[in-house]
C-alpha cells in the first residue's frame, strides 16, 4: 500500500496564506538543511525531494490553486513534481543538481530554449612572438591569419547561387532520427544523427564550385592587435568574431584567443626582469669603468667597479621592463665577461683603437716587434754570478712584465 503524501504546506512549513517571499524562504532554509550533499542522514534525499516538490508546486500560481481545490488528486498525472520551475533564484548553488534529481524541469527547457537558432563557430588559438621592445613601449602588432569564413558567393548555404539547400527528406529537418529496438518486452528508443543529411537537416543538390559545397573558404586576412605595455609572457589577448565560422547559416564566429610572447636575441626575460652578458676589457675590470648598454627599455648607463671579477653580477635597479598593469618597472642584471685580447702587437693595438675584430696570428713571433722588446739583463759567462737578477713577483715574473704590459695597453685608453 503506496504511503500517504504530506500536506505541502505542513512540509514547508508554512500556512496557506503565505505568499510567495515567504514560501521562497522557507525553501531556501529547508533545502541548505536538507540538501544530500551538506545532510548525511539516510532520509536526506528523500526529504529533499519532497521539499522541492511541495515548493514546486505552491510556487506555481494555477497548481497551487489546484492543490487548494483537490488537494493531492487533483495533482495527479499533471506531474506535480516533474514540472516545476527554476529554482537558480532561489538556490542558485543547487541549479544543476535539480537538474539531475529531477529531469525535465523548467530549467531544460530554458536551455533548450537557449539552443535554439544557429550555433556560434569555435573558438581559435595562435601563439605569437613580439621583440621585448614592443612589451616595453606597447602599441600594435599586424597578424596575418588565414581562417575559415564564410563563401561570398553562396553565403554560406553551400548552395549554387541562385538555389537554396532543401530540407532532408529523411529527418524532415530535424537532423535527427529515433530508432527504436525491442528487447523483450522492453521498447528501447535512441536518438542519431541523421545519415542522409549529416544532421544539419538539408540536402545540397547543386554544391557552390567556390567552396564545393561547404560555405566555407579559405581566407588571407590582416589583423591589428594591441599589446599592452608590459604584457606578461603568455598572456592570452581575445579578440571577439576571429574565430572558426559557425556551422550554421547565419550564425556568429567564434572568438581568436592569442597567446603573446616576448623574444629577444641578447636578452633574457625573466617577469619584468631582463638578464644579459657583457664583454669586458681586462684593463677596465681592474681600474673600472662607466658602460652604455642599449636594452628593450632603452639606454642604461652603468658603472663596473674597479677590481670586477670575471663572473660578477651586476644589479642595476629600475633598468628593466615595465610592470604590466602595475606601477614601476623591474631590474636589469648584467653578468660581466672579461676579455683578455689576444694579440699585443702595435699593429694589433692599431686595430683595437680603430675597431676592427681581426685578429692577428697567435704565433710567438707576432707578440711584438723585435725592435721594442725590452733587453733582459742577464749574468753572462764569465761575470759575477753574484750580480743582482731582475725582481719577480709571487709567481716567478719579472717586474718589467707588467710594465711591458701597460706599455702596450694603456696608450689606448689615455
Amino acid at each position: 500500500m503506496a504511503e500517504a503524501k504530506r500536506d505541502y504546506y505542513e512540509v514547508l512549513g508554512v500556512g496557506r496564506d503565505a505568499d510567495d517571499a515567504a514560501l521562497k524562504g522557507a525553501f531556501r532554509k529547508l533545502a541548505r538543511e536538507w540538501h544530500p550533499d551538506r545532510n548525511q542522514s539516510t532520509d536526506a534525499e528523500e526529504r529533499f525531494k519532497e521539499i522541492s516538490e511541495a515548493y514546486g508546486v505552491l510556487s506555481d500560481a494555477n497548481k497551487r490553486q489546484t492543490y487548494d481545490r483537490f488537494g493531492h488528486r487533483g495533482l495527479e498525472g499533471g506531474g506535480g513534481g516533474a514540472g516545476f520551475g527554476d529554482f537558480g533564484d532561489v538556490f542558485g548553488g543547487f541549479g544543476s543538481i535539480f537538474d539531475t534529481i529531477f529531469g525535465g524541469g523548467g530549467r531544460g527547457r530554458q536551455q533548450q530554449r537557449r539552443h535554439t537558432g544557429p550555433r556560434p563557430g569555435r573558438n581559435a588559438t595562435i601563439e605569437i612572438a613580439v621583440s621585448l621592445e614592443r612589451v616595453a613601449e606597447g602599441g600594435s602588432e599586424q597578424l596575418k591569419l588565414v581562417r575559415r569564413s564564410e563563401c561570398h558567393s553562396c553565403g554560406g548555404t553551400g548552395a549554387k547561387p541562385g538555389t537554396e539547400p532543401k530540407r532532408c527528406s529523411g529527418c524532415r529537418g530535424s537532423g535527427q532520427r529515433v530508432v527504436e529496438r525491442r528487447e523483450g518486452a522492453m521498447l528501447f528508443r535512441q536518438v542519431v544523427g541523421c545519415p542522409t543529411c549529416g544532421g544539419t537537416g538539408t540536402v545540397i543538390e547543386k554544391p557552390c564550385k567556390a567552396c564545393k559545397g561547404e560555405g566555407r573558404v579559405d581566407q588571407e586576412e590582416v589583423l591589428e592587435l594591441k599589446i599592452p605595455v608590459g604584457i606578461a609572457d603568455g598572456t592570452v589577448l581575445r579578440v571577439p568574431g576571429r574565430g572558426e565560422p559557425s556551422e550554421d547559416p547565419g550564425g556568429i564566429p567564434g572568438d581568436l584567443h592569442v597567446v603573446v610572447h616576448g623574444r629577444d636575441e641578447r636578452f633574457t626575460r625573466r617577469g619584468a626582469h631582463l638578464l644579459v652578458s657583457e664583454q669586458v676589457s681586462a684593463v677596465d675590470a681592474a681600474l673600472g669603468t662607466k658602460v652604455t648598454l642599449k636594452t628593450p627599455a632603452g639606454r642604461v648607463e652603468f658603472e663596473v667597479p674597479a677590481g670586477t671579477q670575471h663572473g660578477t653580477t651586476l644589479h642595476v635597479r629600475g633598468a628593466g621592463l615595465p610592470e604590466f598593469r602595475a606601477a614601476g618597472r623591474g631590474d636589469l642584471f648584467v653578468g660581466v665577461e672579461i676579455v683578455v685580447p689576444v694579440d699585443l702587437s702595435v699593429a694589433g693595438r692599431r686595430r683595437r683603437v680603430a675597431g676592427e675584430t681581426r685578429e692577428a696570428p697567435r704565433h710567438r713571433e707576432a707578440l711584438a716587434p723585435r725592435s721594442r722588446r725590452p733587453s733582459i739583463p742577464m749574468a753572462r759567462a764569465g761575470e759575477d754570478a753574484r750580480r743582482p737578477r731582475p725582481r719577480r713577483d709571487a709567481q716567478g715574473r719579472p717586474a718589467y712584465f707588467f710594465a711591458f704590459i701597460l706599455s702596450q695597453w694603456l696608450p689606448q685608453y689615455v
